[in-house]
């Protein structure tokens, strides 16, 4: 009878809690849903990705000066070109790396207004990142500005300059003396780092888009060696005096930059896009050397400078570029 009791008080007391969490249950909030369990982006997610190759066909003409020495040379080369950019449509901006390199050279130059020779050989390479801000304008057309950083080599090979590499000197004979040691010689490596600043816009109808930039370059570092520059007579057998290194440059330019490409999408996700670009840039450089001297009985180096010697750089060409995205 107890144990009877006892059941029955236990069923009343569970029946009335449930009446009492039912009744109470309403008031609270919902529960939030578990994870799904593929992670998706939203529907209307912001970000898109661009991953593509370009080839460059460009033509690039440098001149420069230094004392009495000048030379100009002409190039035209085959890049190819690689490059990522992360797109925000929600401000319209983007960010883009690039990097590229000559596989084909060809081309000429002249020295001290000489008749033109054929270049043995040539380099070019870059790599660069570009931030893009378009907030300006409406659905199909935007503008703004650009700004970004450029690394290239561009270095045309003009011959080597023959320097001593010995500081010493010996005795021929009659108390007179020459000077003595092996020789080398280097390349030229011209490189260039260079900031712009300027405008960009783009046009955009679905299948068919526009795009083009027009920067200042306020400010390019231009350094390097100027291997070719044969400051003082290669150091035959009986010379006092001889060209101890090769050239050094170091100094700055400006100049401006421009690009248009126009594309379109056979595909969603592929687009393909042909246009150009060029760059100019003009400034002067410092030009270092040594010199080796037979000084009494020995000999002895001595570093000269050739102060603001002027220089321009210009490169242009057509681009070809196939892109998807993601």
């Amino acid at each position: 009878m107890k144990q009877f009791a006892l059941s029955a008080l236990v069923l009343l007391s569970s029946a009335a809690t449930q009446q009492v969490l039912a009744a109470d249950y309403g008031a609270l909030p919902g529960l939030r849903p578990s994870y799904p369990d593929q992670w998706q982006p939203e529907a209307d997610d912001p970000l898109s990705f661009d991953v593509g190759v370009r080839y460059w066909y460009s033509i690039g003409k440098q001149e420069h000066s230094v004392g009495t020495f000048t030379q100009t040379m002409e190039t035209r080369s085959h890049t190819g070109e690689a490059y990522a950019r992360i797109n925000d449509d929600s401000t319209n901006s983007f960010l883009e790396a690039f990097g590229g390199y000559g596989v084909a050279h060809e081309g000429t130059y002249s020295t001290n207004g000489g008749p033109s020779v054929s270049l043995p050989a040539a380099r070019l390479g870059y790599a660069g990142l570009d931030f893009g801000w378009l907030p300006l304008g409406s659905d199909h057309f935007n503008f703004g500005m650009v700004t970004g950083y450029q690394y290239m080599n561009d270095s045309p090979d003009t011959g080597r300059a023959n320097f001593l590499t010995g500081t010493s000197a010996v005795n021929v004979g009659g108390g007179v003396y020459n000077l003595s040691g092996g020789g080398d010689s280097k390349i030229n490596n011209f490189e260039i780092h260079s900031a712009k600043l300027g405008l960009a816009g783009k046009m955009d109808f679905g299948n068919f888009d526009i795009f083009g930039e027009a920067a200042a370059i306020p400010y390019s570092w231009v350094t390097g060696t100027y291997g070719a520059l044969q400051v003082e007579d290669p150091p035959p057998i009986g010379t006092t005096l001889a060209q101890g290194s090769a050239v050094a440059i170091n100094g700055h330019a400006y100049g401006a930059s421009g690009k248009l490409m126009v594309g379109f999408r056979p595909t969603e996700n592929l687009s393909i896009r042909v246009g150009g670009r060029a760059s100019y840039l003009t400034g002067q450089y410092d030009a270092t050397w040594e010199e080796v001297a037979v000084v009494g009985s020995g000999a002895q180096r001595q570093r000269y400078i050739s102060n603001n010697n002027p220089f321009s750089m210009l490169r242009y060409g057509a681009l070809l570029e196939v892109t998807g995205r993601f």
